[in-house]
């Protein structure tokens, strides 16, 4: 015992004596072209074994022995040339900026190899496989930790162009009483989001899920308000990257781990003959890099455990290849650090215990600065193989019901915190409160709140939607329309919308109003009454209700062939009965007054046009599942699907309509089963299908059959329409479809040199509809409306699909034209009428990376 003490004494006098005779070198490594940070470089004294690694703001501490005497400090970076900084007793005080230069050095010497020959990391990769289902985490029974995640996003790089931005100079003006927050080059940051989160992760096998329980969150925002919504995606379960499965999803793309099963298709690695010391635990350090720039991969740096720790992944820290088809996209980082916790077995389980996330969007314009979003995580109190009740994992999210709403109570952020809060990251807060009080900014998020919420948010209530405030068709001339909602600021169980509208040439007002509560929000249990009187065209009960606003708002214009006038009263009731499965039904009393000539037996009276009123009562049913989907809830009290996975969805739906029931004059029966589904591929792109089938045994009134949902917005593509069709052409009782769009990633042009540099993506496309139309609904009378003045035209009445001969239209695109614009072409292949459109070009619009 006397010894070892007398070891740690000496320890202690050396470390002591080592303080006194040495200075402090502090800096920064960045890159000499992007002027971003660079982590893990390598830091170190020439001709001496003193060094260290930058962190993830590639900022390093050295101590170098005293004397100076022209000590060298060198830096190096995989990728990078060495770069060399010679000391002095002025710029070891000063905390040094290095700038190591992108390497365009290539190998000169050549090797030759057997055919027996194998990289020296291959073996331990296959060894890291091998040993998969004994670490990854998700192959336990369950587990469970508190987690701590804490985002910044903030604007750099600022320029002097961008300053003089009126809203820009605004937000600087309010940062003069605090603190300046710099980058490396000592420009301004302007931070414009931050937020912390705490929460409790939790998940169980067979089947997967995953389950995050929001504690708290404090969040700042220079943009749209929806906290609620925003609290449900800062949490750190959309960052929690699992990199021994394949690839991971992240900004609808797909990365690829670099410990895929597939690792010499996608990338090369180099081990270093050293194993080196990861907290405690002998590692292998293996670089790896992308074969193919283009892909999604990673550059950066593995540390395997070795076989006393069965190659379980222990550090990795990654930077996206620079020749990546991504759009907006300078650099996504990723460094993740996992502990191991012994099961009962005595098996160690790996656990994540720090994740960092850094992805910086690149200038779009030279008058645009850059965005950065920094992402942090801690992890701890890991609880191994105790599961709870299936039911607690129902949803994806779980907020408490004050987690926003006291998020800005500091005692208990103090008390919870996994880490202090920096001076800067602290005051960041503050800045972000000032700046949103400027008059210009408040417009701005406004601005921006409408643009993704459709709405003119006021207080407690929402006017809009602002699609729908005018409309042009064949009935009304001029449609104009206002509308109101409530959101959680009036009520966090019950909510309220109502509209009017009236229409110029009809000269009928027409009416809506609804009202629903929240039974139960963690099982998404809703209960809804609704009445309107409004008119309605053939079709839109057959309209895939994915489709954007602007499309639905869309079937309010142009050409009405078969519109009608629709009271409807309904109640309806939907829940999740387990994760993913939600139900619905409702009960409708519909009364429908065709504005069409329509007699539902046999011919017309006296050859005369007739408008037979409908009377009906419907009940419906719909089953919904899909785990590959994840949703929010957001500030209306609506659920916006905000993730998908490659999972598919099934969806079955049934109606029955009941003659006699509170004066109904028709029977109805129709069941439709659909499944969609965004298949990723691999290399090969990725594909989303809607596959819809239905029947109508029942004989039926026309304006309740089947009838493909066309596009009549001239020029603008939908993705969940058949775009070459005309709303109301078709009609049948029975019927299947398939609508595919598959995207190749530009794995096509990324082919062709120039077109590469553009980043173009190609499209193709397949729509299919197949059906018939039984002789049991086929003996009704029914023509197009006729406006006054018009004479009947047989191109504009409904033909029934025909069984020997599907509609069928191909399509071909080009998208990420200046990284928004999408152009397709359609052919209409079959089914061709002399008025029918049988070539179009369309074109759509949409940020995506």
């Amino acid at each position: 015992m006397t010894r070892y003490i007398s070891v740690i004494f000496f320890i202690l006098i050396s470390i002591n004596t080592y303080c006194q005779n040495s200075i402090k070198v502090t800096g920064q490594i960045i890159d000499e072209q992007t002027n971003e940070s660079i982590p893990y470089a390598s830091v170190y004294i020439e001709g001496t074994t003193i060094g260290t690694l930058s962190d993830l703001d590639g900022k390093f501490s050295v101590n170098v022995p005293l004397p100076l005497n022209n000590k060298v400090l060198i830096a190096s970076f995989m990728g990078y040339s060495t770069r060399k900084e010679k000391l002095s007793g002025k710029n070891a005080k000063e905390e040094l900026v290095i700038k190591l230069k992108t390497s365009s050095k290539q190998l000169e010497e050549v090797v030759v190899r057997t055919k027996k020959w194998e990289n020296p990391a291959w073996p331990i990769l296959r060894s890291v496989q091998k040993n998969k289902s004994l670490n990854d985490r998700e192959k336990l029974k369950a587990y469970e930790y508190e987690s701590y995640t804490k985002t910044n996003i903030w604007v750099g790089n600022v320029n002097e162009n961008f300053k003089k931005k009126k809203v820009v100079s605004d937000i600087l003006d309010t940062f003069e009483n605090f603190e300046k927050v710099e980058d490396a080059n000592g420009q301004p940051i302007i931070p414009i989001f931050a937020s912390e989160v705490l929460s409790n992760m939790f998940f169980i096998k067979n089947p997967d899920a995953k389950t995050e329980q929001i504690v708290k969150s404090r969040i700042r925002s220079v943009g749209p308000d929806d906290d609620e919504m925003i609290t449900q995606v800062v949490g750190s379960s959309f960052v929690d990257f699992n990199l021994y499965n394949n690839n991971f999803l992240f900004i609808g793309k797909t990365f690829i781990s670099p410990i895929t099963s597939e690792w010499r298709n996608f990338y090369d690695y180099t081990l270093d003959p050293k194993k080196v010391d990861v907290n405690g635990i002998q590692c292998h350090k293996i670089a790896f890099e992308p074969r193919r720039e283009e892909d999604l991969a990673f550059k950066g740096t593995l540390y395997v455990a070795d076989s006393a720790h069965h190659y379980a992944l222990v550090k990795i820290d990654g930077t996206l290849g620079q020749g990546a088809n991504i759009n907006f996209i300078d650099s996504v980082h990723i460094d993740q650090t996992y502990t191991p916790m012994v099961q009962e077995d005595g098996k160690p389980a790996w656990m994540p215990l720090n994740q960092n996330f850094v992805l910086s969007v690149g200038k779009i314009a030279d008058k645009w600065a850059k965005v950065k979003i920094k992402i942090k995580i801690n992890n701890k109190d890991f609880a191994i193989n105790k599961p709870k009740s299936r039911n607690f994992y129902e949803q994806p999210v779980l907020v408490a019901t004050d987690a926003y709403l006291d998020g800005n109570n500091e005692e208990f952020w103090q008390a919870h915190r996994h880490e202090k809060l920096s001076p800067v990251d602290a005051q960041v807060f503050s800045m972000i409160d000032s700046a949103e009080e400027t008059p210009r900014v408040k417009l701005l998020a406004s601005i921006g709140d409408m643009i993704i919420s459709g709405h003119k948010k006021v207080g407690p209530i929402e006017l809009g939607p602002i699609p729908f405030v005018y409309a042009n068709n064949s009935v009304e001339k001029h449609r104009f329309q206002v509308g109101i909602r409530t959101n959680n600021e009036f009520s966090n169980k019950f909510s309220f919308s109502g509209f009017g509208a009236y229409g110029v040439e009809d000269e009928k007002w027409k009416y809506g109003v609804m009202a629903r509560a929240i039974l139960n929000k963690e099982k998404w249990s809703i209960i809804g009454i609704q009445h309107s009187n409004d008119l309605s065209r053939v079709s839109v009960n057959q309209a895939n209700f994915n489709s954007r606003p602007i499309f639905l708002a869309s079937m309010r214009w142009g050409d009405m062939r078969y519109p009608f006038m629709e009271q409807n009263t309904n109640i309806w009731y939907e829940t999740d009965i387990v994760r993913g499965l939600n139900i619905q039904a409702k009960f409708s009393k519909r009364i429908i007054d065709p504005l069409f000539p329509y007699k539902m037996n046999g011919e017309f009276i006296d050859n005369k046009p007739v408008y037979d009123r409908l009377n009906g009562s419907e009940f419906f049913f719909k089953l919904t599942y899909g785990l590959g989907y994840k949703y929010v809830a957001t500030r209306t009290h609506n659920r916006k699907k905000i993730a998908q996975d490659n999972r598919p969805r099934l969806t079955i739906d049934y109606t029955i309509g009941l003659s006699d029931l509170f004066g109904s004059n028709y029977d109805f029966q129709q069941i439709r089963v659909g499944l969609d589904q965004k298949a990723r591929l691999g290399k090969i792109g990725t594909s989303t299908y809607t596959l819809t089938a239905g029947y109508i045994p029942t004989k039926t009134p026309f304006p309740l059959l089947s009838m493909p949902f066309g596009n009549n917005v001239p020029l603008f593509y939908n993705q969940f329409a058949f775009n070459m069709i005309d709303l109301g052409e078709f009609v049948g009782d029975r019927w299947a479809s398939l609508q595919l769009l598959h995207r190749f990633e530009g794995n096509i042009l990324n082919r062709i040199p120039l077109i590469k540099k553009l980043g173009w993506r190609t499209v193709g496309i397949c729509n299919i509809v197949y059906g018939d139309l039984s002789e049991k609904n086929a003996n009704q009378s029914v023509l197009p409306q006729l406006l006054p003045g018009e004479e009947y035209d047989p191109e504009r009445e409904a033909i029934a699909l025909d069984p020997s001969m599907p509609y069928v239209e191909l399509g071909t695109g080009v998208e990420n034209i200046f990284k928004f614009l999408r152009v397709y072409t359609i052919w209409r292949t079959t089914n061709h009428r002399p008025s029918s459109r049988n070539f179009g070009v369309y074109l759509t619009a949409g940020i995506s990376f």
